[in-house]
Parts: C-alpha cells; structure tokens; sequence
C-alpha cells in the first residue's frame, strides 16, 4: 500500500528513484501520519521502509559486529563528543542517518562527510555513504526534545 500511495512499484525496489521518493514522501508527512493512514505502527512502517530502500541482494540476517555501545539505550543517554559506531539507515540530499541503537536515527550532515575521512574506494561515489554502512560517528549535539541528534563522520567502518 505504501508504494501505491508513493507512485512507486515492486520493480524499483532498492533504487535510488525510489529512495528518493520514500525520503519525500516522509518529510513531507512524517512517520505518525503515514503510519496512521496505512493502518500499522510507526516501527512497523519503518521496517518496511528499510526493507523498501536497502539495495539489491540486501540480507537482514547479515551479522557483522556489534553496533551499538553497550549502556546507551536512549537519546537522553547521549552527551556531546561522545564516540558512537552505528550503521547507516538512510541517505538524502542533505546528509546521511545513522542509526545508533537509540530509538532514533541521528544526522552526519553532508558538509560533515569530507574526502579524508572516507575510504579510499568510496571517494569517487556521489552518495559517500550507503544504506547498511557501519561508521564511527561523534555526538555533536542532541535535543532531546526534538528527538534530533548531530553527528560528525569520524570514519566509515569494514
């Protein structure tokens, strides 16, 4: 249903149009809207989204090494400068979404992703990083009340 209300269909699965049009169709409505129109939970129309937008061949079973530190479960337990790893769960024009275990994704704005903190091999690509990209992210700044979380790219992970 979510790809009927977007224009979208089976066949672009994992595409960068159709990425595009997920980011869209979320920041002009947000998750609660959308959830509530579709009938499901907003956790539930996030798992599909990711499911919509991750590339070809994409496996959720992929287990690699942990993600998240241990003893920060929730946004308040977030300090500036502090040194996080998170996997990436979305990219936009503007930057990239980190996903670090918290209940919320947070941001690397895209002036924050620069060349010399990239591999070598991913200096060349249009979009630096990529949805399921682990990275070594720093807290910048966190409002809580806003449920907004700053980061800056310390590193991209292997």
């Amino acid at each position: 249903r979510f790809l009927t209300l977007i224009g979208g269909s089976a066949s672009q699965i994992g595409s960068v149009h159709l990425k595009r049009s997920v980011d869209q169709k979320v920041a002009s409505s947000g998750m609660d809207e959308l959830s509530g129109r579709l009938g499901t939970t907003p956790e539930t129309l996030r798992l599909i989204l990711d499911g919509l937008t991750q590339p070809p061949g994409f496996d959720i079973r992929q287990f690699g090494q942990e993600d998240f530190k241990r003893g920060i479960v929730s946004i308040h337990d977030l300090q500036a400068g502090t040194v996080l790893t998170g996997r990436v769960d979305n990219t936009c024009l503007f930057g990239a979404f980190v996903d670090l275990g918290v209940g919320r994704s947070g941001l690397i704005h895209k002036s924050k992703l620069t060349l010399d903190k990239l591999p070598v091999s991913q200096r060349r690509r249009s979009l630096a990083l990529g949805p399921g990209d682990r990275v070594e992210v720093r807290v910048l700044n966190v409002d809580a009340q806003r449920g907004r979380i700053s980061l800056d790219l310390v590193r991209v992970l292997h």
